[in-house]
């Protein structure tokens, strides 16, 4: 019998180099501080990496561009000790260069966008997923499309999951939220500002959040998780009840991966058949690990383990956190 694996989809990766810097000066010249971090990343790739680190069966589908980026980013993908398929497309590969100011407190980034999605590109994605998935596997579509995508396209691939049997989870790009809802995933992945421009209310308070995951339950999704990070707590929402979580305290790291990171050791949880606040936990531990780190860095079981001391999941009571959708509509006008 085949062992159940978690199969993640990229369609947008992204070269992250990290550099670290004291006080930025704009228009001088920097010195780099520490080592410079490489990383082949994108959500869906990160989320690989990181339940690869939790000893996690996974598979990662990647579609890079014919272009320098894109080459680097193969021989950098092929160093990773997961099984990957890596789809050539013609046009560039994302990147991204983080610089790290530990002077300001502050990171800047400076993204360049990839090519667009073509529709051949899209069918060879979805016939590398037909042929991995089987049943009983999870897969995860992470990350924004690239531009001029078709809004259709990762509710196609949700199709293409469900048809082989295997159960679905989506952090995408408010755009294409409303169609992947409609392609019902079994869980809903999403930040405190991607519900703020979906909902088109303020998202502000613990109310508020818990409110929007409740009507994306409504529409039929079984669980939905939303991170805030300004206040780096996570929501989750699911028939068995509704938690929050706090992650610990870090002013060294990065925020490249903390949220695949939260999502991967989630998922590592669930696969591990945890119940749902003690793989709430394992998320939290795994997403302080990496904020602690600079780049996209994962934490082995070990080093995870660590902080799991310091995460608790709460319990919540819907009967106590129901949003004042007056003062949200007000502090909107």
């Amino acid at each position: 019998m085949t062992k159940s694996k978690v199969i993640t989809v990229t369609l947008n990766p992204s070269l992250d180099r990290t550099i670290t810097t004291h006080y930025l000066a704009q228009g001088y010249h920097n010195r780099v501080g520490g080592s410079t971090r490489l990383d082949p990343a994108g959500e869906g790739v990160n989320i690989s990496r990181a339940l690869h680190q939790l000893n996690c069966l996974t598979h990662a589908v990647i579609l890079v561009g014919n272009d320098p980026v894109g080459k680097a980013y193969e021989a950098l993908i092929r160093e990773e000790a997961f099984a990957a398929t890596l789809l050539k497309a013609a046009g560039q590969t994302r990147s991204d260069t983080i610089i790290l100011d530990t002077g300001n407190e502050n990171e800047t980034h400076l993204v360049e966008d990839c090519s667009p999605l073509t529709q051949e590109a899209l069918q060879r994605v979805q016939s590398a997923l037909q042929h991995l998935t089987h049943a009983g596997d999870i897969v995860v579509l992470a990350g924004t499309l690239p531009p001029k995508s078709s809004v259709n396209a990762y509710a196609d691939l949700i199709k293409t999951a469900h048809l082989a049997g295997a159960e679905t989870i989506v952090t995408v790009g408010v755009p294409e939220l409303d169609k992947v809802l409609k392609a019902k995933p079994r869980l809903v992945a999403l930040t405190q500002l991607q519900a703020e421009v979906f909902f088109n209310f303020p998202v502000r308070h613990l109310e508020d959040v818990a409110y929007c995951a409740r009507q994306l339950r409504d529409q039929g999704i079984n669980k939905v998780l939303v991170g805030m990070q300004e206040t780096a707590t996570a929501f989750l929402a699911s028939a068995e009840g509704e938690w929050m979580i706090t992650l610990p305290e870090f002013e060294s790291g990065t925020s490249s991966g903390v949220w695949p990171a939260l999502l991967a050791g989630f998922l590592a949880g669930r696969v591990q058949q945890r119940p749902l606040p003690q793989s709430l936990e394992l998320g939290a531990a795994t997403a302080a690990y990496t904020a602690s780190q600079v780049g996209n860095k994962f934490g082995s079981l070990t080093d995870v383990k660590e902080h799991l001391r310091d995460v608790d999941a709460n319990p919540i009571d819907p009967d106590k956190n129901k949003p004042d959708l007056t003062a949200s509509v007000t502090a909107s006008q």
